[in-house]
């Protein structure tokens, strides 16, 4: 986990925080699934209304993530394994925060210029991607599971940045080829939407895709080689993180990424 670290933030609770983007000028901190208010099986700090969750419960939890972060709110994009990603400004900073989306109800990433304005997200086992140009002082979070990465959202946020010289990325937990089987119409739609192909690995006739190493070869192949991921599974690591493709019924761990003052 080179490029990480690991810090408290408050009871239980943890976040992976990448030192890169940090030195850079931004926040990029993953949430693990300890430290929250929701039950099982949605054990605890769950930051999905959409998954069956109490939502009095979810609310403390992303409360709890604001309050440890200095932000009173924090946008919520819908998530809906498309490619667009809208910019946000201090009106829409409160959007799906409390409930559902609205501006960015269609939305798989989001993009902003604006310091202190923090840009949230949850998944529970897909990509997600802040990116970051300090030269730029553009900072983008970008969600992508395999549709996302079949659809180009990868390469959507990166043109977002005018020079990828000077862009850094950094990726959360995210399921690993060691659990992500997958079919040959999944490869195949993966591989056809992107420049490079895609990343899989064949076990027993059985084929698995690898999400952040698909993600990592299309940043690279345009332009992007300062990437830094976690490199943890969220299906081997049950205990820190939720995820769909092991659980089935689960909740969302959350992450959070701003550009900072100075």
């Amino acid at each position: 986990m080179n490029g990480f670290e690991r810090r408290g933030i408050g009871g239980r609770a943890h976040a992976l925080v990448s030192l890169d983007l940090e030195r850079a000028g931004f926040l990029a901190a993953f949430l693990e699934r300890t430290g929250g208010a929701s039950s099982k099986p949605y054990d605890s700090l769950n930051g999905s209304y959409g998954v069956g969750d109490d939502r009095t419960a979810v609310t403390a939890n992303r409360r709890k993530v604001a309050d440890a972060f200095g932000v009173k709110v924090f946008p919520v994009p819908a998530f809906v394994h498309g490619t667009k990603i809208l910019p946000v400004g201090r009106g829409r900073m409160a959007d799906g925060f409390a409930g559902e989306p609205r501006a960015f109800s269609l939305a798989d990433g989001l993009h902003t210029k604006s310091i202190g304005v923090p840009l949230g997200a949850f998944s529970a086992d897909c990509v997600i991607a802040f990116m970051a140009s300090p030269v730029e002082r553009r900072l983008a979070l970008v969600h992508a599971g395999w549709r996302g990465l079949a659809a180009g959202v990868i390469q959507r946020g990166a043109a977002l940045f005018a020079d990828a010289a000077e862009v850094c990325v950094a990726i959360g937990p995210t399921i690993g080829p060691c659990h992500y089987e997958v079919g040959k119409d999944v490869a195949d739609a993966v591989a056809a939407g992107s420049p490079v192909g895609a990343a899989t690995e064949t076990r027993r006739g059985r084929r698995y895709l690898d999400l952040v190493g698909t993600a990592r070869a299309i940043l690279r192949d345009v332009g992007i080689r300062s990437v830094w991921d976690t490199g943890l599974c969220t299906a081997c690591e049950s205990r820190r993180f939720f995820s769909f493709r092991r659980d089935g019924t689960t909740g969302r761990h959350m992450a959070i990424a701003m550009r900072l003052p100075g």
